[in-house]
């Protein structure tokens, strides 16, 4: 097993991306950084340098006084194999690649992400993601993630950003928290079986959940969950041939059919769930047309199999007189709210950050 003490316990933490602009990842996860300044030295780098967050921006990583153990990655795709080469160049030992655009996509995207991981793993470093939501370790102040989360003693493993997000809530909710977390993304390189074998061994941890659309090596994956010595409790995403579509779209999955994910669940002792609790109060339907105002998030799109052909747009207006620029009636209703105060509804909706 390879050592992944730097991705969870760095010395040094770099953010390639960081930007002063909060309504974007490399705000999120620089803040989420320098909360653990008093334990390691944080350094933000952005190419037009500056002051972000009241630090000192660099321009480059060759800037930097001392070499980052740890790098996240936000950048676009057209920049990430230069941002992976200048890190390994410093001699960073992790890194944890928000960016998306790659091997989800498949073709082009998928060799290149493969070409990034050789250099990666010759180099003897380790890569998170990329298309991924970041890294959480609450022992060692670790906060590479776009949102707070709650600390305990719950080592989470998860291929979707926003279900973790979500449990998050539902674990805060009833008092509990995470050891650990890690946001699989497309799983390139660091696989759920090598995080399954490190959260066994790691003391804070007492339980294991894991969200995966694919497994990639099944009998590891099943070795690790055996000999894990705590309870291991697992959703699988992508069921059935929609579900498997869904998952693909995500992060290029390829989804382990029910029956085998049965089989392994069996022989490795793992509890399986079909979906997480909810503490919400019972939602109380309106009637009438309404408009979508959030899209589904990846790992809802791989749960919900059923009419996959006939999936309703997720954002903008219904079908009918409205997309076609007409005035009907629901159209009234909205401008009439929006003038209130009350709904802000848009003609056509931006999609939000994808939190992946």
């Amino acid at each position: 097993m390879r050592d992944l003490r730097p991705l969870f316990d760095p010395r040094s933490v770099a953010v390639i991306g960081a930007s002063a602009n909060p309504a974007k990842w490399g705000h999120w996860l620089a803040r989420g950084a320098l909360a653990g300044a008093d334990r390691r030295a944080v350094f933000l780098v952005n190419r037009n340098g500056g002051e972000i967050l009241g630090h000192r921006a660099y321009r480059s990583l060759d800037e930097l006084p001392d070499a980052p153990e740890l790098v996240a990655l936000v950048v676009p795709a057209a920049s990430f194999e230069e941002s992976v080469g200048a890190s390994l160049a410093v001699g960073a030992r992790a890194l944890v690649a928000i960016t998306a655009g790659l091997g989800e996509l498949g073709g082009d995207g998928a060799e290149r992400e493969r070409a990034v991981v050789e250099r990666v793993r010759a180099a003897g470093a380790v890569l998170v993601g990329p298309n991924c939501l970041g890294i959480f370790d609450a022992g060692s102040a670790l906060r590479l993630v776009s949102n707070e989360l709650p600390g305990g003693s719950i080592g989470l493993v998860s291929q979707s950003g926003n279900l973790a997000l979500e449990l998050g809530r539902l674990a805060a909710d009833s008092g509990l928290g995470f050891s650990r977390f890690v946001s699989l993304g497309n799983q390139a390189d660091v696989e759920v079986a090598e995080l399954v074998g490190t959260l066994a061994a790691h003391r804070p941890t007492r339980l294991i959940a894991l969200y995966c659309e694919d497994f990639r090596n099944g009998e590891a994956f099943v070795a690790a969950a055996a000999d894990a010595g705590k309870p291991v409790l697992l959703l699988a995403g992508g069921s059935g041939r929609a579900g498997s579509l869904a998952a693909r779209s995500h992060t290029g999955a390829l989804a382990s059919g029910d029956a085998a994910v049965d089989a392994a669940c069996r022989a490795a002792g793992i509890l399986r769930v079909q979906l997480p609790a909810t503490s919400r109060p019972p939602h109380r339907r309106r009637r009438g047309r309404r408009r979508s105002r959030h899209r589904l998030c990846g790992h809802r799109r791989a749960r919900r199999t059923r009419a996959a052909a006939a999936v309703r747009p997720p954002y903008g207006r219904p079908r009918g007189v409205a997309a076609a620029g007409g005035d009907d009636p629901e159209s009234r209703r909205s401008r009439r709210r929006r003038r209130a105060g009350r709904v802000e509804l848009r003609a056509r909706l931006a999609p939000p950050p994808r939190l992946r």
